[in-house]
C-alpha cells in the first residue's frame, strides 16, 4: 500500500557518529544513528519504500525524501523550501514522475542546495535531482542509477507503463492525442533540461541499445527475472555509475561518493537495499551496449567451446 505524507515535520535528537567517516554533519539526519534517517528506516523493515514521504529535520534544516517522486512530494518540496532555509536534501528514492522529479530539480538547482544521497537515487532522482543539486554525497551502502523512461497511460482504468520509446506510437495508434502532446511536452522539457545542465546522453543510448537487444532476441523489452535470460543476457534493470562515469556525463559538483569495489560489496548492497542479485549492472558503455547482443543459445555455445578448447590445449600440455 502506498502511502503519501506531504509535509511532515521532524523534530529529533541528532546522533553522533557518520557512517564511513563521511563528512555528513554531525546533526545530519543523514547520520546513520538518526532514528528517522532513511538507512535506519531500511533497517527497521522498510527497504522496499512503497511510501512517498517529504519531511523537514529542524535541527539541521534538511529535506527528506523517501520513496517514489510524484506530485505530492514536488509541490511539499515547493512549499517547505519556500518556508524554511533549507541547506540540504537527503534521499532515498527508485524515481518516479518526470515532470515532478523536473519540478524539485528545478528548485534544488535555483536554491543551490546540496544533496545527500541514503540509499538509492535511481530512475528520475540520478536522471534530473542528482545532477540539479549543487554538491552532492553518495553515502556507503547507496548508489546513484539510470535505466530507460517509462510513460504512464490510462488502459483500461488502470495505470499501465510503455517504454518512452514506444509512447509516441502508443498513443497515435490510439488516437490518444492529449497523452501524445503531453509526452511531446515532457520531452521538450527534459532535453531543455540536459542542455541547460550540460549532460551528455550517451549512457542512455548504451541503455536504450541493450534493451533494443532484448527485444531482438526476446521479442520484448520487458524485463523479468525469469523471463529471456541466457549467458550473457541478465534481466538488468539499473545500471549503477561510479563517479566518472557521472563526471563523463557532464555532472559537476560531486563530493564523497561512495561505490562498490568488490563483489562482496555489491552483493551487500543488493540485499540491504532489496535488489535482486542481477538488477544492476556495473561496468562500461560498451558492455552495457553489448548485453543480450548475442541470439538465446550463443553465449553457452560459446563458453562450451571456450571450455572445450581449454580443456585441450591442458590435455596437449599434460602430453608433451
Amino acid at each position: 500500500m502506498k502511502i503519501t505524507i506531504c509535509a511532515l515535520l521532524l523534530s529529533l535528537a541528532s546522533a553522533s557518529a557518520c557512517a564511513a567517516g563521511y563528512a555528513v554533519p554531525s546533526d545530519s539526519v543523514a547520520q546513520r544513528a538518526h532514528p528517522r534517517s532513511p538507512y535506519h528506516m531500511r533497517e527497521n523493515g522498510n527497504r522496499h519504500l512503497n511510501i512517498s514521504l517529504t519531511g523537514i529535520e529542524q535541527e539541521s534544516m534538511e529535506l527528506v525524501l523517501i520513496g517514489t517522486i510524484d506530485v505530492n512530494m514536488a509541490q511539499a518540496v515547493k512549499e517547505l523550501t519556500g518556508r524554511f532555509p533549507i541547506r540540504a536534501v537527503v534521499v532515498d528514492s527508485y524515481g518516479g514522475n518526470i515532470d515532478s522529479a523536473m519540478d524539485i530539480a528545478a528548485i534544488l538547482r535555483a536554491k543551490k542546495l546540496d544533496l545527500i544521497v541514503d540509499g538509492r537515487c535511481l530512475s528520475a532522482c540520478a536522471n534530473y535531482l542528482f545532477p540539479a543539486a549543487a554538491r552532492k554525497t553518495v553515502l556507503p551502502g547507496s548508489v546513484v542509477g539510470i535505466h530507460n523512461i517509462r510513460v504512464t497511460y490510462q488502459e483500461k482504468g488502470a495505470v499501465a507503463l510503455v517504454p518512452a520509446t514506444d509512447a509516441a506510437r502508443l498513443f497515435q495508434s490510439r488516437g490518444d492525442m492529449n497523452s501524445l502532446e503531453q509526452f511531446e511536452r515532457t520531452q521538450r522539457r527534459e532535453q531543455a533540461f540536459y542542455r541547460d545542465m550540460g549532460i551528455q546522453q550517451d549512457n542512455y543510448q548504451a541503455y536504450l541499445r541493450y534493451l533494443a537487444n532484448r527485444k531482438a532476441n526476446f521479442g520484448t523489452e520487458t524485463i523479468a527475472r525469469k523471463e529471456g535470460t541466457h549467458d550473457g543476457c541478465p534481466p538488468v534493470e539499473m545500471w549503477a555509475l561510479d563517479r566518472a562515469q557521472l563526471e563523463a556525463m557532464g555532472v559537476q559538483g560531486i563530493g564523497e561518493f561512495w561505490f562498490p569495489a568488490t563483489d562482496v560489496e555489491k552483493q551487500e548492497l543488493a540485499l540491504d537495499l532489496a535488489f535482486s542479485p542481477t538488477f544492476l549492472y556495473y561496468g562500461s558503455a560498451t558492455g552495457m551496449a553489448q548485453l543480450c547482443s548475442a541470439p538465446p543459445g550463443a553465449w553457452s555455445r560459446l563458453a562450451r567451446r571456450f571450455k572445450e578448447a581449454y580443456a585441450g590445449l591442458r590435455g596437449h600440455g599434460q602430453a608433451r
